[in-house]
């Protein structure tokens, strides 16, 4: 028994020992470390020919038309292209992700698939050169590791840098929803719908001059927005992410945020304003997001695309150089109901020959390995096709080179069509200069962000977002108060009155309401991924919970409650406005700047950035794609009060 017992100790031994060693390879990948280290070539060298300095990238000792900083962008993409193989050139058409500092569940993820910290062997066995990151690191800790990746890049064979991107990372900590960040260590802004409600594209485009400042500080250069979607559909759950439901407001603001980040053109003070989600995502079906495949259709009962693409033809007639089309299906809108990734006359037809687009369209993440609508039945290899013969660029969120070196190899697609995708890519990596500067100086970095004068632009921008929805001659307070917080920072409170411990004590009553949530978009499928999306996605209902509704009845029988909604969500709001005294509308602000307005500290100037609908049986009467059309709404587009 006891050999039965010691076998059987070591056998567990054994099987930890090997779990122990397979998670020290993940983490280290000390293998393909070696391997990596022994491959690179030398560090590209400074030199000088005729009196003319420039960086030798191939380490030919030469001076090549695509490392001379005075031929045009178009003449060194011609140059680089010639001298690339098959394999470098597919390269450039994918833009998988890469993690900096994960949390626990992308760390998890990344197990998942099998190995961690592949970054440094996508750049040199897959020749990829754009990736976008997640994770919560500080600016110094993105800086380092895109420093790190980029020397990785210059030792490659040709040396072509990396373009880094990322979804917003500036929105305030109550701000943004979905795919919207912030980073401990850049200035604080409103969402975008915040900017709608603002009504200011000044403020808009010194907001993107100053984010992009703080990208390129890291190493940052491709900003995956705005989005110039309409929020026509109140149930979608990314309305949070638009400039409203207005196509006229969203097309100035799109244009005056895009030329923050890029400027007139394209150079080394520029980011890539990737606009997304061409042709505008949001009359999606019932207001189910595509990201599931129950939401993947996207309809228009109204009759209304062309709406939709107005912001998209203003970008492009402003210098627009990268594109996102969106996962759905445009039901009935074309000769064949399949996503905007694989449908030809949405992408070639409409995009290209009509509106006149000549930049990169860049692929929503996953459209061709999982996000696959109407196009389900086609292998990996078909899909790839299919899309490319439709008219797309680059692949967000892939990393199958192979698939796509086969179909040259095959005689599937031509080398002259894979050419012609590189061509846009590389244009925009020359015009920024990342061939002639691609790292960051991790010294002076802490000076370059999070600049007093960028905190103080950030709140004001908050300051002017805020709508004040009704006012029952209560606002502003006087200060010195007995203040009854909740949802609210107690801290900032009382800085303005006596913070009180219960309802029953207090002067005045002071809620706040998150966006409304209650339960998860259907799925659509038993995928694993479909269901860990669905967590995140929420449902159609806008109302809120009855048990939150019996608080704010109670609150109100103490009288003077105000209540403030965060709308980065549109939510039903009557029976909120019948007992509320005040009601005031946010879209991402901080709690201090919510008491600055209650208190009187500045003038409330926000204007509602879509209409409020007065019920969910007014939402379910409502078209997807027509702007503010639910039967007598609460608060119409456009309203918002002042003292």
């Amino acid at each position: 028994m006891k050999k039965i017992l010691k076998i059987t100790g070591l056998a567990i031994a054994g099987l930890i020992f090997l779990a122990l060693l397979w998670l020290a390879n993940l983490l280290l990948q000390p293998v393909d470390k070696i391997r990596v280290y022994l491959s690179l070539g030398p560090e590209p060298q400074v030199l000088m020919q005729d009196k003319f300095q420039y960086r030798d990238l191939n380490k030919n000792n030469r001076l090549d038309i695509y490392e001379d900083s005075r031929q045009s962008a178009e003449a060194r993409a011609d140059n680089l292209i010639s001298l690339m193989s098959l394999q470098e050139k597919v390269g450039q058409m994918f833009h998988p992700a890469i993690t900096i500092k994960p949390d626990i569940p992308l760390l998890m993820f990344h197990f998942a698939m099998g190995r961690v910290d592949i970054d440094a062997v996508d750049i040199l066995d897959k020749h990829i050169s754009h990736f976008n990151f997640y994770g919560k690191p500080t600016p110094g800790e993105i800086a380092a590791r895109l420093n790190s990746l980029q020397k990785v890049a210059a030792r490659t064979r040709l040396g072509i840098p990396l373009t880094i991107s990322s979804d917003p990372l500036h929105e305030a900590s109550r701000g943004g929803g979905i795919a919207a960040f912030s980073v401990d260590g850049f200035s604080a802004w409103p969402s975008q719908l915040g900017f709608a409600a603002a009504r200011d594209a000044k403020l808009t485009r010194q907001f993107g001059e100053i984010a992009a400042a703080e990208y390129r500080a890291v190493g940052l250069r491709t900003g995956l927005h705005p989005m110039a979607d309409l929020a026509t559909e109140p149930r979608w759950p990314r309305n949070f992410g638009t400039f409203g439901s207005n196509a006229d407001l969203s097309s100035e603001l799109t244009s005056a945020y895009m030329l923050g980040f890029q400027g007139e053109s394209l150079s080394s003070d520029s980011v890539l304003s990737m606009v997304k989600h061409f042709p505008g995502g949001g009359p999606q079906e019932f207001g189910l997001d595509p990201h599931l495949p129950s939401g993947k259709r996207q309809i228009y009962p109204g009759d209304n695309f062309d709406y939709h693409l107005k912001p998209f033809r203003e970008a492009i007639n402003n210098g627009l150089r990268v594109i996102m089309p969106y996962y759905g299906i445009p039901v009935g809108q074309t000769d064949e109901d399949v996503a905007m990734g694989f449908n030809k006359m949405i992408l070639t037809d409409l995009l290209r020959d009509e509106l006149g687009f000549t930049g990169v369209v860049c692929a929503d993440w996953g459209i061709v390995s999982s996000r696959t609508w109407g196009v389900e039945h086609l292998t990996i290899k078909q899909r790839y096709k299919k899309s490319l013969d439709a008219g797309m660029d680059q692949y967000g969120g892939e990393s199958d080179t192979q698939s796509v070196v086969e179909l040259v190899e095959e005689g599937q697609i031509s080398e002259a069509r894979i050419n012609l995708s590189v061509k846009r890519i590389l244009i925009n990596k020359f015009e920024m200069g990342l061939f002639e500067q691609s790292l960051v100086d991790e010294e002076i970095l802490p000076q370059l962000v999070n600049k007093p004068e960028y905190i103080q632009a950030g709140l004001d921008a908050q300051r002017k977002s805020m709508v004040l929805l009704n006012n029952k001659q209560v606002l502003p307070l006087n200060k010195g108060k007995k203040i009854f917080v909740d949802g609210l920072s107690a801290q900032d409170a009382a800085r303005y009155g006596t913070v009180v411990e219960s309802p029953e004590q207090a002067d005045v009553i002071i809620l706040y309401l998150d966006r409304v949530f209650n339960g998860n978009q259907v799925p659509g499928s038993e995928e694993l991924i479909d269901q860990l999306l669905s967590s995140i996605l929420p449902n159609g209902d806008l109302n809120f919970d009855k048990a939150l509704l019996d608080k704010v009845q109670r609150y109100a029988s103490y009288d003077n409650l105000i209540t403030v909604v965060d709308l980065n969500r549109p939510a039903i709001l009557t029976e909120l406005d019948m007992h509320s005294q005040a009601l005031i509308g946010t879209f991402g602000v901080y709690d201090s700047v919510v008491f600055e307005m209650v208190f009187g500290e500045f003038n409330p100037r926000g204007k509602l950035p879509f209409e409020i609908p007065r019920s969910m049986d007014a939402v379910l009467k409502q078209k997807e794609d027509l702007p503010d059309d639910s039967e007598a709404p609460l608060f119409i587009y456009g309203h918002g009060l002042s003292y």
